[in-house]
């Protein structure tokens, strides 16, 4: 064998064997750990060994093959809207008796979502008018007669409002669920006012239940940047186990504890604290994978809350005129009071502002800040493009709005799937596959004699590197999906055929061994290379417009085109061209 065969045959080696090198973490979750322990990522971790790939990278199960706990939670758009309509009234006439326009009262009609102002002075109105509808421009005129002014929400308003409610609740719902260390939760929007939960691997509905129905608390807490070296003393006096995986980072000059596991980091960090001031930590975002963290930081703040998210009316992302995004926010009259005085106290601090004991950022105060509106800036843009610097600001907006939820949110249904079910599941869709593997891979030794045992490698390999592409995701295997496993090993033994009938057609026409090889693969290849990008712009349209079930079908179909293209064109042709060409054999057993 020269050495263009060997370097090709390391090739294949070389991804079969780093194909099973990253499928140990799947193996250890799924076959190694109990169902208990399946979906703890901290015991995995500890469980695998230290040559083994990083526990993130394993395939799970999804609700209907290990079982689990089923939600639909009701989002009640229409009493936030009316409760909603009751707070712009009264910010109305504080308005307008502030700015001395005259005095007014404000009633609101919550069925009909209605505003009605009344002027004392009937002779104010004129002026009242033209500058409530120029300030509240989510509002606009219904009638109006004499000193009554009746409004009404803007459609456009009323709609998005909805929406944001909802997306509110899918915000807060996964955070909370996050902290309870479930794993591959699934959170997806029903249609216009409901949430769909799959919580995989727990049994509790009642505990769910709790969990997903509490508000969530949203704090604008003070950093204390008074001793900005505390996390390095901790880190240099009392050095973490190193299992811990617990470094020391800087941020802006300041320094900071960083872990993968939140909860490692807190454990070392409790008690080794000033007293009046708590370690509360930030996630680190995956770059790749949405609301996913690859790390956790730690910050030191006092333990005084001086202002909640009750006390915020608003929050909406805009552009500044510097062209960079921003999130502009309002409190309510109180709430406007309590944050000049903490601004004025605090200017050159920072302010962390954390929901549910988790800093989503800590912007500092440059100036007191007054009227109860303040503007938050994104800060430098970096790597990220335009687009992800805004979507960070929406996304702020809409945890700070998710922090004082003004949409009740109430369980429409919840069921526990069966861990028994669950079993069957795996058990009959497993023995599906390993059935019908095994019936094709004896079928294509018998009729294709060598090249049908080279086609069994090659499908063996291929279902290999499906499990390895999705456990790469970190996927979740649903029953659709072991059907999409068992479809795409169909379409990978239909491309084999194709080739093999095709080199059958060449020695028939009286082509040499190696002419019938080479032309087979050559004209078999547009044929399999159309088929697969086919079916791949079918399997990208049922993963961008499906959901659930249908997802993880259209999930395991692409992984399994992709694989079948390079096992079925790269994979048998070089071991045949090897047999053909690097041996001289003057036939092919085909």
């Amino acid at each position: 064998m020269d050495r263009g065969w060997w370097w090709k045959f390391g090739l294949i080696v070389a991804v079969t064997l780093g194909t099973i090198w990253f499928l140990v973490p799947t193996y250890y979750s799924l076959v190694v750990l109990d169902r208990a322990e399946r979906n703890n990522i901290a015991v995995l971790e500890q469980r695998l060994p230290r040559w083994a790939p990083p526990a993130k990278y394993r395939l799970n199960l999804g609700l209907d093959l290990q079982g689990g706990i089923h939600m639909v939670m009701r989002v009640d758009t229409k009493t936030a809207l009316q409760k909603r309509t009751e707070r712009r009234g009264q910010q109305i006439a504080t308005y307008v008796n502030d700015k001395k326009l005259g005095e007014v009262t404000a009633d609101t009609d919550p069925e009909r979502l209605q505003l009605t102002l009344t002027a004392k002075d009937p002779a104010t109105m004129d002026a009242i008018q033209k500058e409530v509808l120029a300030t509240f421009t989510d509002f606009s005129l219904e009638s109006r007669n004499g000193a009554t002014l009746v409004l009404k929400p803007d459609e456009g308003q009323v709609n998005r409002f909805r929406d944001e409610a909802v997306d509110q609740a899918m915000l807060v719902i996964r955070r909370r669920i996050d902290k309870w260390g479930v794993a591959e939760v699934d959170v997806r929007k029903l249609g216009t006012d409901s949430i769909q939960i799959s919580l995989p691997g727990r049994s509790n509905p009642e505990q769910a239940k709790e969990l997903v129905g509490t508000t969530a608390q949203l704090e604008f807490r003070m950093v204390d940047d008074t001793n900005p070296q505390v996390f390095a003393q901790m880190f240099q006096q009392n050095p973490p186990p190193p299992e811990s995986k617990i470094t020391l980072v800087e941020d802006e000059g300041f320094p900071q504890l960083s872990s993968p596991n939140r909860e490692a980091l807190l454990a070392y960090a409790k008690d080794k604290t000033p007293e009046g001031r708590d370690v509360v930590t930030e996630c680190v975002a995956n770059p790749v994978k949405k609301n996913d963290c690859i790390a956790y930081r730690s910050y030191l703040l006092d333990k005084n809350v001086p202002l909640t998210g009750e006390s915020l009316s608003g929050a909406d992302a805009s552009v500044s005129q510097m062209n960079e995004p921003e999130v502009n926010i309002a409190f309510d009259p109180a709430g406007a009071r309590e944050f000049e005085k903490l601004t004025e106290a605090a200017v050159g601090r920072r302010m962390a502002i954390v929901l549910d004991d988790n800093v989503h950022t800590a912007p500092r105060i440059n100036e007191k800040i007054g009227g109860g509106r303040a503007r938050i800036t994104m800060g430098r843009a970096g790597a990220r493009s335009f687009e992800e610097w805004l979507g960070e600001a929406q996304t702020l907006a809409l945890v700070l709005k998710a922090g004082a939820l003004p949409a009740p949110v109430t369980v429409g249904e919840i069921r526990q799937v069966g861990a028994t079910l669950g079993d069957e599941l795996i058990k009959k869709g497993s023995l599906a596959a390993l059935v019908g593997l095994a019936l094709v891979v004896v079928f294509m030794a018998i009729y294709y004699r060598k090249s049908g045992l080279i086609a069994d490698v090659a499908l063996i390999l291929n279902g290999l590197l499906i499990l390895a592409g999705l456990a790469f995701f970190n996927a979740t295997l649903t029953l659709p999906g072991i059907a999409g496993f068992v479809l795409t090993l169909g379409i990978a033994v239909d491309a084999n055929v194709l080739i093999n009938e095709r080199i059958r057609e060449e020695l028939s026409h009286g082509k040499s061994a190696r002419a019938a090889v080479d032309q087979g693969y050559d004209r078999a290849f547009w044929t399999i290379f159309d088929a697969h990008v086919t079916t791949l712009i079918a399997g990208f349209i049922l993963f961008f417009t499906g959901t659930g079930p249908v997802r993880g079908f259209a999930t395991t179909l692409i992984v399994g085109l992709l694989a079948s293209l390079f096992t079925s064109i790269v994979v048998t042709r070089v071991i045949t061209t090897y047999f053909v060409h690097g041996r001289n054999a003057q036939s092919v057993s085909v």
